[in-house]
């Protein structure tokens, strides 16, 4: 491990901490200042389809800035939009920043991402994301518990603070020579086979990602689940000890078999959890979340690094991400508008629904390795 690795993983975990703490405080304070499920949902998609917008732009924005200021300009923006977030009780406002929160999404991530695939010799490249993309997850044993437990302008006071501290990471990291030029374009990219299918997967999953990340607070104070943080916490564990677990296992000949059986477990998932009416029913839900998640989305990522061929690792990055923008720019809109109208059950219904979905596809985009599952 490098020095741009370790600080790699810093700069993302502190980042990550600063927006799992609001996790669990901005629907309900978006609904507390909107006082409608369809405007707090609004609110929550704003942010993704911002950065959906930008990301055509993205890889040439960030080439000219270069990876490390485009880190730094990024986190810093992510800062002043926490701070701003406890200080205004205007939905104009909250629209202006959600906007800008997801600028700063997109400069910061996309310009990591860029540098973890860049970096990173292809030999290690299924143990050594896996071991990254924990930076991910880890912030989900305490960030939105800690959340819950908060209250007025001191979450989004830590979790500025928490940003501030990503932007002075960023300085010891060294980015001279790792930025690719792009020949083929952001749309000659995204609609490669080997970058739109992989995309259309996780795509599923984020869509019905939704209906935990955004409703779930609503639906646990509904059927009376105190402490439902712990979720995201069971959440976290699971994923973080299966990534680093199977990760040394994680390779090109076995990727298939791992994404199909974690789009399994998050299918079953998303069953339990439209049934829970106890704390325990959403805990295991969680385990089963997070467990699939470990299994399907780092070996989806490491498959388009492995076959983008020529194209920029930057605009491959921007490609990739983009689904899991516009999944999180739909997913509260359409979650939102089922809930309102199909109540608890449609909302968990759909989301199973959208995970078998991406299981389907998934099976017919392997199935010359899979034959079925019998060869799973």
């Amino acid at each position: 491990m490098n020095r741009n690795f370790i600080f790699a993983i810093l700069t993302t975990t502190l980042s990550i901490s600063g927006i799992d703490i609001l996790i669990p405080i901005l629907p309900v304070n978006f609904l507390r200042i909107t006082n409608s499920p369809s405007l707090m949902g609004i609110l929550m998609g704003i942010t993704s389809l911002a950065a959906v917008l930008l990301r055509p732009f993205s890889s040439s924005f960030i080439g000219k800035m270069g990876l490390k200021r485009a880190m730094l300009v990024g986190a810093l923006i992510l800062s002043v939009v926490a701070f701003s977030y406890g200080i205004t009780d205007s939905f104009k406002t909250l629209v202006v920043l959600r906007i800008f929160f997801g600028a700063g999404i997109i400069l910061f991530f996309v310009s990591v991402w860029s540098l973890m695939g860049v970096i990173i010799p292809s030999e290690k490249r299924g143990f050594a994301l896996s071991v990254y993309t924990v930076a991910f997850l880890f912030p989900y044993f305490y960030a939105p518990f800690i959340g819950t437990k908060l209250s007025g302008f001191t979450p989004f006071l830590i979790s500025g603070i928490l940003f501030l501290l990503a932007v002075s990471s960023c300085f010891f990291i060294d980015d001279r020579g790792l930025h690719s030029k792009d020949g083929h374009g952001f749309f000659a990219t995204l609609f490669r086979r080997d970058l739109f299918v992989p995309g259309l997967i996780i795509f599923s999953v984020i869509l019905a990602d939704a209906s935990v990340t955004v409703f779930l607070p609503l639906i646990a104070r509904d059927r009376i689940i105190g402490n439902y943080g712990l979720f995201f916490t069971i959440f976290s564990v699971s994923t973080v000890f299966f990534r680093l677990y199977l990760g040394r296992y994680y390779t090109h000949n076995n990727r298939s078999r791992f994404v199909i059986w974690g789009m399994i477990l998050m299918f079953l998932s998303f069953v339990v959890v439209g049934f829970a009416n106890s704390l325990l029913l959403l805990l295991i839900s969680g385990f089963l979340y997070g467990t699939g998640f470990a299994l399907t989305d780092p070996n989806l990522f490491v498959l388009i690094i492995e076959r983008r061929k020529d194209f920029s690792m930057t605009q491959v990055m921007a490609g990739y991400g983009g689904f899991f923008d516009f999944g999180y720019a739909a997913g509260p809109l359409i979650m939102g508008l089922i809930y309102k109208n199909f109540g608890e059950f449609g909302l968990y219904f759909s989301a199973s629904i959208f995970v078998f979905i991406g299981f389907l596809i998934s099976i017919m985009y392997f199935k010359k390795r899979c034959e079925g599952l019998g060869g799973l």
